[in-house]
């Protein structure tokens, strides 16, 4: 069997993340994407990579108080990402309006990203690992899985008359269990994550941001393969690799 998934890996060849041209990020909420890859957006931005962030709900119900729940925190949120999207060099933010914790389906969204891949052919799309052990939460749960769909399905003209000639290389899920990619960061990239983060005041308080930057911080260290370098990790995987392959995990 190992001999049998070192040849699966042999023959799906990965994109390098440096050589990226554009790439989109799927996530959930306004701040999931600063939080699991801040450090990877910033690094590539700089480089000349284009970053376009969908976000798939509108994060009105992130709060314990009910009178701020709904439109008004929605607002909220989006001006808080928008300044968090500037710190890391994001080049457009694009909004799917799907309500937080709402009644929506997995395909209503992936209709939405079908249409939203064709229009920016990205070389890489990266999303929650919706397969992750113990993730409850259903935004994230259809986040990545319609992101997954979209992506390996978004040339058929079944799911959205029309279809595209360009190609994703890649689908890269963050806040994974199964990492296979672990892109380097400087400390510079995790300072401006740590900035980014910071502007959703919303969602943190001074004492939760110490407490999220000391595990973002160990974690960036926990998972490096070199002593002293810092990481952000993925789950990259070809489109092919999420139909059939059930050796996909292993990849």
């Amino acid at each position: 069997m190992e001999q049998f998934v070192r040849k699966l890996k042999g023959m799906m060849k990965l994109p390098d993340f440096d050589s990226l041209g554009k790439v989109m990020c799927v996530q959930p909420h306004p701040d999931d994407a600063d939080i699991s890859m801040g450090g990877t957006v910033a690094k590539l931005s700089k480089k000349g990579v284009r970053v376009y962030y969908v976000t798939v709900t509108d994060g009105s119900a992130g709060t314990l108080d009910e009178s701020l729940m709904g439109e008004r925190l929605a607002q909220i949120r989006k001006k808080e990402q928008e300044k968090a999207a500037e710190i890391l060099g994001v080049h457009e933010l694009i909004w799917l309006g799907f309500e937080d914790l709402g009644d929506y389906s997995v395909e209503q969204v992936r209709v939405k990203l079908v249409e939203v891949l064709r229009k920016v052919e990205p070389d890489v799309v990266f999303t929650v690992d919706p397969f992750t052990p113990y993730e409850v939460h259903p935004d994230h749960i259809k986040c990545g899985m319609s992101t997954s769909q979209a992506v390996s399905l978004y040339r058929l003209p079944k799911l959205l008359p029309g279809t595209s000639k360009h190609a994703v290389a890649a689908i890269s899920f963050f806040n994974t269990a199964f990492p296979n990619t672990f892109y380097p960061i400087d400390q510079e990239h995790l300072n401006k994550k740590f900035q980014a983060i910071s502007q959703h005041k919303s969602q943190f308080d001074e004492k939760s941001l110490q407490t999220l930057f000391f595990y973002l911080t160990e974690k960036s260290k926990a998972y490096s393969p070199v002593e002293g370098q810092l990481v952000e990790p993925f789950k990259t995987l070809p489109p092919v690799a999420l139909h059939v392959i059930s050796e996909a995990y292993r990849l």
